[in-house]
């Protein structure tokens, strides 16, 4: 049996993309658990009658949002190179599930303060004039209603989003913007859908958009989160 003092942390960054992005949090939790095993990785597991395989991950991703910068913590008990673990898992993972690197971190996830996330919408307005009405609405009070542990309560996330900007190209929206991932901070990038959805109510009322966490920051919103 090999003791805590014998484990060794490895962080794995991974991108999820394609049909899996439709899976639950849960359901990730549940093909990464099946793929430790198919690359007979080395992962510690927890002591006691239900032992499971030590591991958890940086920011929950919403339902129907892809992301390239995923991370993960994982509890080994051998002490492998980052490429070595690399190689494993991509053989053990579905096509839709691509580790991009892995190292033994210096950092903790409740680092993380800030999420920048890309929005593609299509529309039959799409033009230049409405990627300046989306900036414009976003310019000021940013008021939602947010479901919080003590139930639901109004909160203005204007404070909590930065560096937006909305282009036009090939016939869609390309909106990025910043958003804040504290723990009583979160914004989730629907939230601002939502907002457009009531402010320009006939240009999205056929709209569609896909949505992609592209990088993930420290507390300062500049620095990238490694």
């Amino acid at each position: 049996m090999v003791s805590e003092d014998e484990r060794f942390e490895l962080r794995v960054k991974f991108t999820k993309k394609g049909g899996l992005k439709y899976i639950s949090h849960l359901d990730l939790a549940r093909t990464v658990r099946s793929a430790f095993l198919r690359a007979r990785l080395p992962v510690w597991y927890t002591l006691g009658f239900n032992p499971h395989p030590k591991f958890n991950f940086s920011l929950p991703l919403s339902v129907g949002t892809s992301s390239e910068c995923e991370f993960m913590d994982i509890m080994l008990t051998e002490k492998l190179d980052g490429s070595k673990v690399t190689e494993m898992l991509n053989a053990a993972f579905p096509p839709d599930l691509r580790v991009t690197d892995a190292y033994y971190p210096t950092t903790k996830f409740s680092q993380i303060g800030w999420a920048e996330y890309e929005l593609d919408i299509t529309s039959p307005y799409a033009s230049d004039e409405l990627a300046g009405r989306i900036l414009d609405a976003l310019d000021g009070d940013i008021n939602i209603v947010k479901k919080s542990k003590s139930g639901m309560k109004p909160m203005n996330i204007a404070p909590y989003v930065r560096n937006a900007s909305c282009t036009f190209a090939d016939g869609k929206l390309i909106f990025r913007v910043l958003l804040s991932c504290g723990e009583n901070t979160f914004v989730n990038p629907k939230y601002l859908i939502d907002h457009l959805e009531e402010a320009l109510p006939t240009e999205f009322a056929d709209a569609d958009y896909t949505t992609c966490r592209t990088q993930v920051y420290y507390d300062d919103g500049v620095t990238v989160f490694t």
